[in-house]
């Protein structure tokens, strides 16, 4: 089925407030940073659309790359842009889906004798290309572990994303598919691993044509996750550092909403005034943070936090006293550090910048999981009651 880039706003099965006081029981405090930076990544050709899909978990390392081919590079605030594929016997086209945790790999895909999925250790003279499951001839890595040691996404034909199978690689296994939730079904993709290796989510298509969320452990294999309706509609694109907390979306009706899983139950983040749908594509490791899209007659950026809800980011940005520059519309936000303070993404639409980003925004709220373990309880008693 169709998943609309986007969306916002106050949840329809949970007040704010019911939020930010389940969500709080188990605040901790942080202090107020000194910094906050608003920076576009840059890139040598004007005429270029630049992406950015990973943050380290410290959120001074960003990786991404250009949408008309030419090579995947990191970024840090001090070194600027790092096109690691211009080096010799390196493949001319490649893009960075994900970064590791400390910053030294990245993940994704590279054409150069066929199109794989790659792992690649900063400074090492070459990509390691990862190869491809028997029946499928294009690999893509789209998340990548803290140590760098696990590498997930999927296997498709050729020029056909409605085929496909998740897989998860390490150097031990190789790459070894992680199969679907049922027979019959014929596309699984593997979105984003956590950050100790253990647990991988993402989404598998179901014979109704809807997709249905996943989460996937050595000891159990792919369980599906419930979605917010009885179709269980959803897909997963985010994960905390020990699996506890899994962030996506989830059709109820006629809309998509963000979605927060918490030991395996969803509750929704809502929409935002003006939008009609949304979704959430990374979660810090509090769960106190949590940003993807909103889309309605425009497309943007956005953020949840437990105190302001689903709001457009720039309207974040505004409330901490960053300006986002004039001609810059936050498109999507992709990532978030561990701490919740650093927020990556890309900019785009016509007559836009089209750039990578990263923001840096002081003392957003810190929440520990025994606080979103709460927020959850307290959202599914509601749920039962309406």
């Amino acid at each position: 089925m169709p998943y609309i880039e986007g969306m916002a706003g106050r949840s329809p099965l949970i007040p704010v407030s019911v939020v930010a006081l389940a969500l709080f029981s188990g605040v901790g405090v942080v202090s107020r940073a000194a910094a906050q930076t608003f920076d576009l990544i840059g890139h040598p050709d004007p005429n270029a659309v630049g992406f950015v899909y990973g943050l380290s978990a410290d959120g001074s390392t960003a990786a991404g790359g250009l949408a008309s081919g030419g090579a995947g590079f990191t970024w840090t605030r001090a070194g600027g842009r790092n096109v690691y594929g211009t080096l010799p016997g390196m493949p001319n086209t490649s893009m960075a889906y994900a970064i590791s945790g400390d910053g030294m790999w990245t993940a994704g895909q590279a054409s150069g004798g066929g199109t794989q999925a790659y792992r690649y250790r900063l400074g090492d003279p070459s990509l390691q290309m990862l190869g491809v499951l028997p029946g499928y001839p294009s690999s893509r890595a789209l998340g990548i572990s803290g140590n760098g040691e696990v590498v997930v996404g999927r296997n498709t034909p050729v020029g056909n994303d409605d085929f496909g199978q998740a897989f998860r690689w390490t150097s031990t296994t190789g790459m070894v598919g992680l199969g679907f939730l049922q027979p019959g079904q014929f596309y699984s993709e593997a979105a984003a691993v956590s950050r100790d290796g253990s647990t991988i989510v993402g989404s598998v298509r179901q014979t109704s044509g809807y997709d249905q969320a996943f989460v996937w452990r050595e000891g159990t294999g792919m369980v599906g996750l419930p979605g917010l309706s009885a179709t269980n509609d959803g897909r997963a694109f985010g994960v905390n550092p020990n699996g506890s907390l899994i962030v996506g979306s989830s059709i109820m009706g006629p809309r998509e909403y963000a979605t927060m899983w918490v030991n395996g139950i969803p509750v929704s983040l809502g929409l935002a005034d003006g939008f009609t749908h949304s979704r959430a594509r990374g979660v810090n490791d509090a769960g106190s943070v949590i940003v993807g899209q909103l889309v309605g007659t425009t497309t943007t950026a956005a953020v949840w936090t437990p105190d302001r809800g689903l709001e457009p980011l720039s309207a974040y940005l505004s409330f901490h006293s960053i300006t986002v520059p004039a001609g810059v519309n936050l498109l999507t936000a992709t990532a978030v550090s561990a701490d919740g303070m650093t927020i990556t993404g890309y900019t785009g639409l016509p007559g836009f910048i089209q750039d990578g980003y990263v923001v840096h925004i002081p003392a957003p709220p810190a929440v520990v999981i025994a606080g979103a373990m709460t927020f959850a309880w307290a959202a599914c008693r509601r749920r039962q009651h309406l």
